[in-house]
């Protein structure tokens, strides 16, 4: 994370280069083109933890999000009209609303369909805060592997296709 010194309100509120980011997300497949392109709708909540020599940081952040997958890849976007942070140099455990101030995130990745019940993606993603009276954004990137259970695998997306890229005695789909 850098540049988070107005979202955070305090100084020097760039990170060592390290930190963690986990994200939970809900989407519904909205629109399917068969096997070329899904469109979805949903909620994704991030969570940015890290530090710098002397202070933690985490800001956590429900976004209005849309992801479009088209064969292996997809890319997605979101907007979070509220957000969490931590107080100056608490992290995680002092997590509070962030007046006035919002933020937004772009993602993209490649998808590995294992078995129609578990999917593992490579992703990388930039998350964006606007600070309410303007100045520089914290800006966060991501790059790592997500894990993906569709809930029902078969229902809307990919035409109704089960769609997988591995053996398939791993699964329990009847």
């Amino acid at each position: 994370m850098k540049n988070g010194d107005s979202f955070f309100h305090q100084p020097n509120a760039t990170s060592s280069g390290f930190g963690f980011v986990g994200s939970l997300s809900f989407y519904y497949p909205v629109l399917s083109a068969g096997d070329v392109l899904d469109f979805d709708l949903g909620i994704q909540n991030r969570l940015t933890l890290t530090s710098n020599d002397s202070h933690s940081f985490a800001m956590d952040n429900p976004h209005l999000s849309a992801r479009i997958e088209f064969w292996r890849m997809y890319v997605g976007a979101g907007y979070a009209p509220y957000t969490f942070v931590s107080k100056p140099g608490e992290g995680i455990t002092s997590l509070h609303t962030n007046p006035d101030q919002k933020s937004y995130f772009v993602e993209g990745g490649l998808i590995w369909r294992v078995i129609p019940e578990f999917q593992v993606a490579a992703t990388y993603a930039l998350e964006f805060g606007l600070p309410s009276g303007g100045g520089i954004s914290p800006t966060s990137a991501e790059y790592g592997l997500r894990f993906r259970f569709p809930l029902n695998p078969t229902e809307l997306g990919r035409g109704g296709k089960v769609d997988y890229d591995g053996r398939y005695p791993f699964g329990f789909m009847k």
